[in-house]
């Protein structure tokens, strides 16, 4: 059996989905993915002061790459695209019994898939990196060091597909906090393990990168146990059984590998652009930088809207309540923008003291700085895009239409391609991330346009109503924010104490986050309580 029920003949509690609150879960998971972001500032400040942006950076960022393509790919929206709405089918139509029997074939499937890709990696690594970094291929050193790392990090890919059912197990059943929490605790796993290398002065040496490597493995199985115990605990004991290739197991298959070019524009985008810019020396690093900071509102979004906004699609469309389903989307258009506009503004105009004040010590350069404010800036044109395409895809993915979104998504790939070639030798590495954002707008436009044309989604009322005032809100807080840069620069510049800089930049960030709210609140861009209950009728 692939079940066992929490008592004989008793179905454990579920959360009425009639007292469902899109508000309320979507700040549960974005405070969740916020405080795990901002603890992956400190891990990251603590990589940059070891390693800075050399080779040993670029080695680890290289073996790095994959496994956190499926990280994000799997862990993070694909699997859960494609095994939510089937999942709550199963448990509409046929209760607990039928839902669980599913997942336990699933949970099969994928630790039977993990097994192999882990095997095939562990031979082919050499390839792996040569693919993923072709720039390393002349650099014999730089290049043994991105193997080691890559056969140390491979096992996490397996780890991260099973931890994915039992994720997606506990976002369909309401269960959001204990899913979105475990990334905190590999990151702070990190941590502890950098603080400890830094103190047995381990430097910037290839054994940083090995204690790194190993730490997010063991980081990686920790966040397994803890979703599989929630879920046990919830009531629904999966186990993996016999694989069964049922027709919704099929249908897993079929939705899940499309799910996952879909949703994986954005990652995929990423290694692209560090393999077209892995010729050029601490590139990757800086790309990695760059990129970390830009996932700070980007994640905020992703992983609550996602997380959140796909199931509920999926039960108001398996309900016939088109009209809450549409209601749902458009909520989550005004929340996406309300936070990413200005989150983009800001991040333009402070990209270089964010830089020089998260990263600039230790081995990491004042060229370092200037190098990753560059890629962050370009990045960060590309906030709203990204956070678009998130709230579009339920649209589609609710209904099991994957070939629109594929469609964009690889237009969005070749225009990253086609953006960052022709800029390359012009400008630099700085194209990849230029390219990165020039996908991202191709993407959501793309979704846009289909969707509008379609008459899947169309903003309600209240959504043309408000969407103005956001943006208005958004204008008067960048302004805000550039007066306040304006005024207090001087006490941001490399002169100042860290101390009174992180202060200052913090005053401004925060100053920009109650003005910007404030701001809304007044215009009635948003009506928070009614976000807050956002209940199905």
């Amino acid at each position: 059996m692939s079940v066992e029920p929490a008592s004989a003949g008793q179905e454990p509690p579920r959360e009425p989905i009639h007292k469902e609150s899109l508000g309320r879960n979507v700040t549960i998971v974005g405070g969740a993915a916020l405080a795990s972001r901002i603890a992956g500032f400190v891990r990251d400040m603590l990589i940059a002061a070891m390693l800075g942006a050399g080779a040993v950076a670029d080695a680890y960022v290289a073996a790095f790459l994959i496994p956190n393509l499926f990280r994000r790919l799997i862990g993070e929206g694909a699997f859960n695209a494609a095994y939510v709405p089937i999942f709550t089918r199963r448990r509409a139509e046929g209760g607990q019994e039928s839902a669980a029997s599913f997942a336990g074939a699933a949970l099969s499937l994928l630790v039977a898939l993990g097994l192999l890709i882990l095997l095939a990696a562990e031979f082919a690594m050499p390839a792996i990196i040569a693919i993923v970094a072709p720039g390393f291929v002349d650099d014999a050193r730089k290049f043994a060091d991105a193997v080691a790392f890559g056969r140390i990090l491979f096992p996490f890919v397996a780890v991260v597909l099973v931890a994915a059912l039992f994720t997606g197990t506990l976002n369909a059943i309401g269960r959001y906090a204990v899913a979105a929490a475990t990334p905190l605790i590999l990151n702070l796993l990190l941590i502890a393990a950098l603080l400890t290398a830094m103190a047995a002065g381990l430097g910037t040496g290839r054994e940083a990168g090995f204690v790194l490597a190993w730490t997010l493995l063991a980081a990686g199985c920790l966040n397994l146990l803890i979703v599989a115990v929630a879920t046990w605990r919830a009531g629904w004991r999966i186990r993996p059984a016999w694989p069964r290739l049922d027709p919704d197991i099929r249908r897993l298959m079929l939705i899940a590998m499309p799910g996952i070019a879909i949703i994986g524009s954005g990652p995929v985008n990423i290694v692209i652009a560090a393999q077209l810019s892995s010729g050029t020396p601490s590139a990757m690093a800086w790309l990695y930088f760059a990129d970390r900071i830009f996932e700070l509102p980007l994640g905020f979004v992703v992983a609550s809207v996602g997380a959140v906004l796909l199931p509920a699609v999926a039960r108001h469309l398996a309900s016939g309540d088109v009209e809450a389903a549409s209601a749902a989307e458009s909520r989550a258009l005004e929340f996406g923008l309300l936070i990413t506009l200005p989150a983009a503004i800001a991040l333009a105009l402070l990209t270089q003291p964010i830089v020089s004040i998260l990263y600039e010590r230790g081995a990491f350069t004042a060229k370092d700085s200037e190098a990753v404010a560059a890629m962050l800036r370009a990045l960060a044109f590309g906030l709203p895009a990204f956070a678009l395409v998130k709230v579009f895809l339920p649209a589609f993915l609710a209904r099991e239409d994957l070939k629109s979104p594929i469609l964009a998504a690889g237009l969005g790939i070749a225009a990253n391609i086609a953006v960052t070639l022709a800029l390359i030798p012009q400008i630099g590495p700085v194209a990849a991330a230029i390219g990165v954002t020039a996908s991202a707008t191709v993407n959501a436009l793309a979704l846009g346009v289909m969707l509008l044309r379609r008459g899947l989604f169309r903003p309600d009322a209240l959504a043309l109503k408000r969407l103005p005032r956001v943006l208005l809100a958004s204008a008067l807080t960048g302004l805000a924010v550039l007066l306040l840069a304006d005024w207090l620069g001087p006490r941001l510049d490399g002169n100042n104490a860290p101390l009174v800089r992180i202060m200052v930049l913090g005053f401004i960030c925060c100053s920009g986050v109650l003005i910007q709210f404030g701001l809304a609140y007044a215009l009635k861009a948003v009506d928070f309580p009614r976000f807050r209950g956002l209940k199905r009728p």
